[in-house]
């Protein structure tokens, strides 16, 4: 079971002007990039539960909100979601109603175990570029994402997603926050849902 601290947002169409140009300022650059196609199941009755097929894999990930906490600080404000993870190979969505998503995500990830957050420098495949450096058991990944619906539509999200210990996860959301925001004069306010709430309420 994996834990994480989760903030996101979705526009329709694409980000706003600046926030791209605002992710990629820093001085160690985006990782990621490549392209892949995930499947969703289809359930507009509830938005607390998310399964799905990464990249046409076999098996399911499953996904559950477990709380909601505290709110991050400004201009990135919005309500801190705590969600658990599994992997069954065994469990499928093929003969049950579902949607394609592709997708193209650019991610910076933040090591949040010390007192100062560090940056550390992404390959294409999102793995740390320096072989010698060994991903934290405690961080932060923010990312954005240019999504594509089969039908054509296309949407841009922002998103924060904490990994790590469910003691640790919120407070690494709201550092990561902390320390970006200083790095932005402000944010255009989206669509505040996580994936499983912008499938129900905008795709399916």
């Amino acid at each position: 079971m994996l834990v994480s601290a989760e903030l996101r947002w979705f526009w329709r169409n694409a980000l706003p002007d600046g926030v791209d140009a605002w992710f990629r300022q820093g001085s160690i650059p985006a990782g990621g990039g490549t392209s892949r196609s995930d499947e969703y199941l289809v359930d507009t009755r509830q938005t607390e539960l998310g399964l799905k097929k990464r990249g046409g894999g076999a098996g399911v990930e499953i996904k559950g909100l477990v709380a909601v906490r505290g709110r991050a600080p400004a201009p990135f404000d919005g309500a801190i979601q705590i969600w658990s993870k599994w992997t069954s190979h065994v469990l499928t969505i093929d003969r049950l109603p579902r949607v394609v998503v592709h997708k193209t995500r650019w991610v910076r990830k933040f090591d949040t175990s010390g007192p100062r957050l560090t940056e550390i420098e992404l390959d294409e495949n999102e793995r740390p570029r320096d072989a010698n450096v060994e991903p934290p058991e405690r961080g932060c990944q923010v990312e954005i994402v240019a999504l594509r619906l089969d039908s054509g539509e296309a949407w841009g999200s922002v998103g924060f997603e904490a990994f790590g210990d469910l003691a640790t996860v919120e407070d690494s959301v709201q550092r990561t926050a902390a320390h970006l925001a200083a790095t932005i004069s402000g944010f255009p306010r989206g669509l505040e849902l996580s994936y499983p709430a912008w499938l129900a309420a905008h795709v399916a």
